[in-house]
C-alpha cells in the first residue's frame, strides 16, 4: 500500500510550510507528498523545493481551484504508481498517529472511502467534522457531534453518509471507477461532497476513523456567515464567491445532482436560504449575548437528524 498525499495550495507560503512541517514528522516511510501549487506568486515553489525536497512539487497554473489541482496531484500519484490517494488541506496540521492510523483502517476496509475527524487548530480538544448523515426527511446532510469534545468520541470506525476532502483517504480505484473531482461543476467547495457520493452510488463505503484526527484553522477555510456580522459586500461574496458553500448556483446544482426527489430538492433549498438569511438578519439586531445563546442552540441544531 502506497499512499500519495495531495496537497493543493495558492499563495499561501507560510500556511503550507507549517503544514507540511507537521506532515513530515508523523509521515510513515510508504506515504509520498505531492504538493500541488496553482501558479503561486509569493514564492511557494520555491520555499517548498528549499525547506522540503522529499516532497514532489507539481506546478498548476492560476485558473485551477481545489478540484483541479486536487486532480493534477491525483493524475501525477496515477503515474508513480501509487495504491491510495490521500486529498490533504494546506492549512491542516497533523497529529502524530494520523497517517498510520488511517492506513490501519484502509487495510482492514479496504473499498470504503476513509476520513479523519477535524478539530479546530485553536481548540484541538473539540470537533467539528467526525462525519454527516442524511436527514430522513429532506436532503440535508447533518454533523454527527459538531463542537463536542474530542475524549468523548467513540474508537474504531463509523459508517456515515458523507465525508470532506479535508483529510480523506481513497483507494486509487475510486477515481478508476466514478472519475476524478468533477472541476467544472465544482471548482472548489462541494467536489467532495460530489465525488463521495458518486463513489457511495457505486458500493464504496463512507467511513470516519474516530482515532484519526487532524486539526484544521477554520479561519481559512472559506466564506461562512457563522462568525461575524456580514455587510452588504459580503452578502454578496456568500452567495457568488467561489469559496462560499452558499454560491446559489454550485449549491442548487449539487442538490439537484444527489437529489432523492423534486419535493426534497426543493424542501432542502428554501430550508438552506432561509436560514441563512435568518442568521444574516439576526446578527444585526440581535444583542450580543442573544447571538451567543442562539449559536449555541444552532450547534445543538446541527446535531439533529
Amino acid at each position: 500500500m502506497t499512499t500519495a498525499i495531495v496537497i493543493p495550495t495558492f499563495n499561501r507560503r507560510e500556511t503550507i510550510l507549517s503544514a507540511l512541517k507537521s506532515l513530515v514528522e508523523a509521515l510513515p516511510a510508504d506515504h509520498r507528498v505531492i504538493v500541488v501549487d496553482s501558479g503561486s506568486s509569493d514564492g511557494t515553489a520555491e520555499a517548498v523545493r528549499k525547506e522540503f525536497p522529499q516532497a514532489i512539487l507539481v506546478q498548476g497554473d492560476s485558473s485551477m481551484w481545489w478540484a483541479a489541482a486536487t486532480n493534477l496531484g491525483i493524475q501525477k500519484a496515477r503515474e508513480l504508481g501509487c495504491s491510495h490517494i490521500l486529498t490533504y488541506n494546506d492549512d491542516n496540521i497533523a497529529t502524530s498517529d494520523l497517517f498510520t492510523t488511517l492506513a490501519n483502517a484502509a487495510r482492514l476496509y479496504p473499498d470504503s472511502i476513509i476520513s479523519a475527524v477535524c478539530c479546530y487548530l485553536d481548540r484541538p480538544d473539540t470537533v467539528f467534522f467526525a462525519g454527516r448523515m442524511r436527514a430522513k426527511h429532506s436532503d440535508r446532510f447533518y454533523y454527527l457531534d459538531h463542537d463536542v469534545p474530542l475524549a468523548s468520541l467513540e474508537k474504531g470506525i463509523r459508517e456515515v453518509d458523507l465525508l470532506h476532502g479535508m483529510c480523506t483517504l481513497f483507494p486509487m480505484t475510486v477515481f478508476d471507477t466514478v472519475g476524478l473531482f468533477d472541476e467544472s461543476v465544482f471548482p472548489s467547495l462541494f467536489a467532495d461532497d460530489d465525488l463521495a457520493l458518486r463513489a457511495a452510488k457505486v458500493g464504496y463505503s463512507l467511513q470516519v476513523a474516530l482515532e484519526a484526527v487532524v486539526l484544521n484553522d477554520r479561519t481559512k477555510t472559506g466564506v461562512n456567515p457563522y462568525d461575524r456580522r456580514l455587510g452588504p459586500v459580503d452578502i454578496w461574496k456568500l452567495l457568488f464567491s467561489r469559496g462560499s458553500a452558499f454560491k446559489v448556483d454550485r449549491r442548487t446544482r449539487f442538490l439537484w445532482r444527489h437529489r432523492r426527489s423534486c419535493w426534497y430538492f426543493c424542501k432542502t433549498w428554501l430550508y438552506d436560504y432561509v436560514r441563512l438569511f435568518s442568521l444574516i438578519l439576526a446578527r444585526w439586531i440581535l444583542p450580543t449575548s442573544t447571538l451567543q445563546w442562539l449559536g449555541k442552540k444552532w450547534a445543538e441544531r446541527l446535531r439533529r437528524p
